[in-house]
């Protein structure tokens, strides 16, 4: 019996042993030749052992040395526009309206060679490669495909043109260059970045994602992801062929190289219908970056005959303080006599509105329901609060609109902006009100507004108003 119980203990001995070499065996083998093994059942993803050790933090491509260290300026920049050779002569005034030329960098990628000449106000336009392989979506396939060609174009650029950025937009989507810069000021570019901002209406994010950048608000990607995203977009587009759209496919595959979306606020899809004023007059507090779908909405300024003219008085108060446009501030005027109070909200170079009784900042900064979603034309979901405009025969409720008039020239560092009462009869209260502030408001034609050039600071927005 003690011989038996000894000769188990020497076997017990020996397998663990034998268990023991054949583990360090073969995690040897893994060390070492990890990267020439391939399952059968593998999927065709990219190879894990580069892609999920915090991708956005250690990048296995990076970015070109910069030349100086000189924050990122519009020239780092580089923007691919996707259009149509059919329908850029009808959307051109929008990118001709904030492209700056001899300074802003990048193509409008076509389908196909334009049938008349190419204007010299006109953005340089390029021909994307042929997508016809993904069949019915092969023209989101094109679309997503130009981030890969964008970044091929720019790796082959001599060093002094160094590129920081890709800008990704449609042909009809408005930049607003000097702010885009100074958001992405805020971010490492020799790191793993995608900047963009999903859909204002829940049912369009809940249909696509609410991680993914909605491409006509445009979305940034740095160069290291774009170089990552350079390496795997081929196979990618065949395994998202049956997607909707070419944003939903880039968001895909940069998901796949572990790369989140960073939200922006200042990116604006535009998936509203209607009137899109009571979103543009309480703008987040930060940058305006983007606006799209313009064609969808009506004119931002009902002082204004069209869209275009709407937003050419949108750009003449950005041009004077890029920071500042559609900053929304507050003041109360309690000085008119009578114990009438007005409460007055200010949109910086779009629009001012004049309560005639005292309403809350928490209120005021809440936008008015002018607009529908996008799909489906009802009330809601946003992806932020809304409070209604209220009834026209109810006017102690309804604000004074007034518009962007003329920007006027100061001797000092402020910026005088002066604001006419919308020609809009809808506009306006459309009876009397008991308030004795009403009375005091309605005889009000013009306002104008007096504020220093506003310091952007990162994240932050500083300067004040006076009204």
């Amino acid at each position: 019996m003690p011989k038996t119980i000894e000769m188990r203990r020497r076997c017990t001995s020996a397998a663990v042993c034998a268990l023991m070499l054949a583990t360090c065996t073969l995690l040897t083998y893994f060390a070492f030749f990890s990267d020439q093994l391939q399952l059968p059942w593998a999927p065709p993803w990219p190879n894990p052992s580069i892609h999920d050790h915090m991708p956005i933090l250690i990048p296995t491509a990076q970015a070109p040395a910069s030349l100086s260290p000189l924050p990122t300026n519009l020239s780092h920049l580089l923007f691919a526009l996707g259009g149509s050779a059919q329908t850029w002569d009808q959307r051109r005034s929008y990118t001709q309206l904030w492209w700056h030329l001899n300074q802003t960098r990048g193509h409008v990628w076509l389908d196909q060679q334009p049938s008349s000449p190419w204007p010299h106000t006109c953005p340089p336009y390029r021909i994307s490669r042929d997508t016809s392989r993904y069949g019915n979506r092969a023209a989101a396939s094109r679309i997503a495909n130009i981030v890969v060609e964008a970044y091929e174009l720019a790796s082959s650029s001599p060093p002094k043109d160094e590129v920081r950025w890709f800008v990704m937009g449609d042909d009809d989507t408005v930049f607003f260059q000097e702010n885009l810069v100074g958001v992405l000021q805020k971010y490492d570019h020799t790191q793993m970045y995608y900047v963009g901002m999903p859909s204002e209406s829940v049912e369009q994010d809940v249909m696509h994602s609410y991680g993914m950048a909605f491409g006509g608000g445009g979305f940034a990607i740095s160069y290291p992801a774009a170089a990552e995203l350079a390496g795997i977009m081929d196979g990618c587009l065949d395994r998202y062929a049956n997607f909707y759209g070419s944003d939903q496919r880039v968001q895909a595959c940069l998901a796949e190289l572990g790369i989140p979306l960073t939200r922006e606020p200042g990116f604006h899809q535009v998936d509203v219908r209607g009137d899109v004023y009571g979103m543009l007059a309480a703008h987040p507090v930060a940058p305006l970056v983007s606006l799209h779908h313009l064609d969808y909405v009506m004119p931002i300024s009902s002082n204004r005959h069209t869209q275009l003219e709407g937003l050419q008085s949108l750009f003449s108060a950005y041009e004077v303080d890029p920071g500042r446009i559609l900053q929304q501030a507050f003041c109360y005027d309690a000085g008119s006599g009578a114990g009438s109070v007005l409460s007055v909200s200010v949109s910086w170079g779009y629009t001012v509105q004049i309560y005639p009784q005292v309403v809350a900042p928490h209120e005021l900064e809440i936008p008015l329901q002018t607009f529908m979603t996008w799909r489906s034309s009802s009330s809601g979901p946003f992806i932020f609060n809304t409070r209604p405009l209220g009834d026209p025969d109810n006017p102690c409720v309804r604000p004074f609109i007034f518009f962007l008039d003329r920007v006027l020239q100061n001797e000092t560092e402020a910026t005088v902006t002066q604001y006419s009462r919308s020609r809009n009869e809808d506009d306006q209260p459309k009876a009397k009100c008991g308030k004795k502030g009403f009375s005091v408001a309605s005889r009000i034609d013009k306002v104008r507004v007096f504020t220093p050039k506003i310091l952007y600071c990162g994240s932050r927005l500083r300067g004040g108003i006076a009204a």
